[in-house]
């Protein structure tokens, strides 16, 4: 039986999972998964505002395959939030609690590494999801997370306009045996 792979967001100091798979996440200053309106971000009216982190991971929850590997995550390469607004990704090995990172910084860092434009990854150039936590990833031990976590940051710089923004989709991808 194929693997049954899902996305979840994990959220808070116990990395407590939701399963976003189908879902929107919605970039705000709480460290939550719930999709609403409250805690939005702002337009500025000086430096940037960033939103909380959003940690996401793979997860396997059934399945019979022999191994994943070549975990790998992009977009379609065009920013559709419109200026004044972007995603940045960076990969990590490990989780921690969810910040807002520091205004101080453009782009936002995690761990002093500087995070990348989201939609410079596509599929002729995705980011690598297992280079950190190396597969390949077997069956044994179902269900479970495999790959790196994919930490993402929205940013509002002055001057953005206001409002809900359209969705972006971004596609995990991965060989499997």
């Amino acid at each position: 039986m194929p693997a049954t792979v899902l996305i979840r967001q994990k959220n808070g100091a116990g990395q407590t999972p939701t399963d976003v798979t189908s879902a929107t996440i919605r970039y705000k200053r709480a460290d939550d998964a719930t999709y609403d309106l409250n805690n939005p971000l702002i337009v500025p009216t000086s430096a940037t505002e960033y939103s909380y982190q959003k940690w996401l991971r793979p997860h396997v929850s059934a399945g019979t395959f022999t191994q994943i590997s070549n975990v790998r995550i992009y977009t379609d390469g065009v920013n559709n939030y419109g200026t004044g607004i972007k995603l940045w990704w960076l990969a990590a090995a490990t989780y921690v609690t969810p910040i807002i990172p520091s205004t101080a910084n453009d782009p936002p860092q995690h761990s002093a590494t500087p995070m990348v434009n989201a939609f410079s990854y596509t599929s002729g150039s995705p980011l690598d999801m297992d280079d950190l936590n190396t597969g390949p990833f077997d069956s044994t031990g179902l269900p479970k997370d495999f790959g790196n976590y994919l930490i993402s940051v929205m940013e509002v710089e002055i001057g953005a306009s206001q409002g809900v923004k359209s969705s972006e989709l971004f596609s995990l991808s991965w060989d499997e045996l």
